[in-house]
This record gives C-alpha cells, sequence and structure tokens, in this order.
C-alpha cells in the first residue's frame, strides 16, 4: 500500500509539473504581454467595459440650459514627457510559482530607469540611427527613441514590428529576454538640435554670398586686367540705358 501511494504521488507530481510546463509555454508563446505590441484588442476590451460601466451608472438628468464653465484652458501634454510603455506585470503562471522558471523582473523605478538612460547616454545611442532601419530619430511619435532595460535604443515603430514578427520579446541586440521599454525624446531633441543647425548654416552662408556679391559690386580688385574689365562693366551699364532710351525715341518719333 505504501509502495502505491508513493507511486501515485509521483505520478502526481509528474502530471502537475507537466501541465504547469504546458501552462508557461502557452503563455510565453502570446503576445499579450509585449510592451508595444498592436493595442486593438486591448482598444475593444476598454471600450466594452467603459460601456458595461457607463450602463452600471446611468442616472437621469435634468437639462437645465446651462452650461458648466469650466476654469482654465485646454490641458496641453508636454511632447516630450517620458513614458513606460510596458503593462501591469501579468500574473505569476504555475510553472513559476513552483519554481520551475524565475518570474519575470520588477518594474523598474526612476533611479534604475535614470541609470539605464546615463548607460545608454554614455554609449551614444540616440546620437546613432535606429539599428534596426538605419534611419534617424525624428519628431513623429512613430519613430520617437525607445529604451531599453538593457539600454539599447530602437524606434517605437520598428521595434513593434520586431516583436511581431519575432512573436516574442527579446532585444535584436542583445538578445535580452523580457526587458522593460520607456519612451524618451533625446532622439528628438537631438534632431531639433540638428534641423537648426542646418537652418543657421544655409542662413549665414545665404548673407555671406550676397554681402560678396555686392562687395564685387561696389569694390574695384587691385588686378589691372580683372580691375579694366570691372570698370568696362561699370561704363556699359548707363551706355546701354542710354541706346535703349534712345532707340525709344527714335520709333516713338517715326510713329
Amino acid at each position: 500500500m505504501l509502495r502505491n501511494k508513493g507511486h501515485s504521488s509521483k505520478q502526481d507530481n509528474l502530471a502537475v509539473t507537466a501541465v504547469a510546463l504546458q501552462d508557461h509555454i502557452v503563455h510565453d508563446l502570446q503576445l499579450q504581454n509585449l510592451s508595444i505590441a498592436d493595442s486593438s484588442k486591448t482598444k475593444v476590451q476598454k471600450t466594452e467595459n467603459r460601456s458595461k460601466s457607463l450602463r452600471r451608472n446611468t442616472k437621469a438628468l435634468i437639462d437645465t440650459g446651462l452650461k458648466k464653465t469650466t476654469q482654465g484652458g485646454p490641458k496641453v501634454e508636454d511632447p516630450e514627457k517620458e513614458y513606460v510603455l510596458d503593462p501591469k506585470p501579468p500574473p505569476l503562471t504555475l510553472a513559476q510559482k513552483l519554481g520551475l522558471f524565475d518570474p519575470p523582473p520588477l518594474p523598474l523605478s526612476a533611479d534604475e530607469w535614470a541609470r539605464v538612460k546615463q548607460r545608454s547616454v554614455e554609449q551614444g545611442d540616440s546620437t546613432q540611427p535606429c539599428p534596426i532601419c538605419r534611419e534617424e530619430f525624428g519628431l513623429h511619435p512613430q519613430v520617437f527613441n525607445v529604451l531599453l532595460s538593457c539600454s539599447h535604443v530602437f524606434h517605437r515603430a520598428c521595434l513593434q514590428a520586431f516583436e511581431k514578427f519575432t512573436n516574442k520579446k527579446t532585444c535584436p541586440l542583445c538578445r535580452k529576454n523580457q526587458y522593460q521599454t520607456r519612451v524618451i525624446c533625446d532622439g528628438a531633441r537631438l534632431f531639433k538640435i540638428k534641423c537648426a543647425t542646418r537652418i543657421q548654416a544655409s542662413w549665414r552662408g545665404h548673407v555671406v554670398r550676397r554681402w560678396y556679391r555686392d562687395l564685387r559690386r561696389t569694390v574695384p580688385p587691385t588686378d589691372a586686367k580683372l580691375r579694366r574689365k570691372f570698370f568696362e562693366a561699370k561704363v556699359m551699364v548707363p551706355s546701354k540705358v542710354a541706346v535703349s532710351v534712345c532707340k525709344r525715341k527714335s520709333e516713338s518719333w517715326l510713329m
């Protein structure tokens, strides 16, 4: 009897372990935990929950014809505000509770994100193009740079496409699993500085070229041949004007 009980308990433990492994693999292959995957499903769920809550909290209202005065204007969000993209961590699977797999890491704190960002700045990731598409970071929300917890930086749209293609949450460079993501605006800030530098350089070039043309038109050169051409051009301008005036007068007399 004792042998049968021990054998049955081992079989039960083996069955529980097998079920836990299968459940963990199924949860691991799903895309629900991706940080920046397509949020269409979550949006539908949110709208359904919102409609249910509205149905529960419906109350009769009397229209008095008076409008509420809102204090202050509309709130303008800071375009350079940094925020975390990861949803809330999922509950532990049975395999993680049994110790078969390591639990997911806890969300990084503000100080930890600051250290990760400092390491990324020292590496100069935001100054270089995106490692996936090899294009610069810009001002559009889809091309904002997304900082990973492994300190690598990518385009938001590129990382989203990579997650959908690989069906995994793995860093394209260092292959770290289950990374955390945060939107930073260092690339957009550097892009603004670069655009301002280009505009200033083109304007300074335009001013210098215009000043040089005026200088060539007013100051005679020191070389003898160039000086002769300069004064010939100066004399030719009024002579051409005089010839054109005489031609007009002669044509008017003939008519």
